[in-house]
């Protein structure tokens, strides 16, 4: 019997080891720096952001409590944004730049960034999707040098700009990463990002291929603003007294 609990037990630890271990990915990476660039290995986790160098001055743990945006520009190019300031910048916070050296980011480390980062993502690298989208609208990414052309995806719970043979012009926004959004002109769509930019804030701006279609905008409003579609539902419903009379 004992034989048998401490079977079940190691049985246990080996499966939560595995688990863990697959949530667990270290890529050889080059840190950018201004004048020479140092090279080591970027370990990302459930719990943390780690890069390990013998540069012992440049080695660095990152909780996800301690990055203010985390940046998935490319497959092989991550950018972390801390709450570090720079004095010699004005106090601008400290920006650590990596390149992956062999490997790739996954749409699963996407994903595990968006359920361990307490703030927005930024990312190019779109996590699975296993559902379909509500909504597909063909549009162009307008922007002051290189646009793109692409497909906006509506989701219950997130919408994704799909860049058409283009991976780093990708997005991918939770409705919660979403300052506002606007369709202000019959063919334009805009998204207001809680995203490095100007107070804080990133517009992207679209220029829509097609109409777009009837619901599209309802839908994604009761999303990006649900507080307010609660108290005007609340406004609309019958008070206890009338239902009584």
């Amino acid at each position: 019997m004992r034989y048998l609990r401490s079977l079940i037990v190691l049985s246990i630890v080996c499966l939560l080891t595995t688990v863990a271990l697959a949530q667990s990915f270290e890529f050889p990476v080059e840190h950018e720096h201004t004048l020479r660039n140092c090279r080591g290995k970027l370990l990302i986790t459930p719990d943390k952001i780690e890069y390990k160098t013998d540069h012992k001055k440049d080695a660095q743990s990152w909780p996800y409590t301690e990055l203010r945006q985390v940046k998935v520009l490319s497959p092989v190019s991550l950018e972390l944004v801390t709450y570090e300031d720079q004095p010699r910048l004005a106090g601008r916070d400290r920006i650590f730049k990596f390149t992956l050296l062999s490997g790739q980011l996954t749409p699963e480390i996407s994903a595990l960034l968006m359920k361990a980062a307490p703030r927005p993502i930024v990312t190019s690298v779109l996590p699975p999707a296993q559902d379909e989208p509500r909504f597909t609208v063909l549009v162009r990414h307008v922007r002051p040098l290189n646009g793109s052309l692409g497909t906006l995806k509506i989701y219950a719970d997130r919408i994704v700009y799909e860049a058409s043979g283009n991976v780093p012009a990708s997005r991918y926004w939770r409705y919660r990463d979403i300052q506002n959004f606007s369709h202000s002109e019959r063919y334009r769509f805009e998204l207001v990002t809680y995203e490095d930019g100007i107070g804080g804030l990133k517009a992207y701006n679209f220029q829509l291929r097609e109409e777009l279609s009837a619901g599209i905008y309802d839908y994604v409003w009761t999303r990006v603003y649900p507080s307010k579609f609660q108290h005007q539902e609340k406004l609309l419903q019958p008070s206890n007294e009338s239902n009584k009379e």
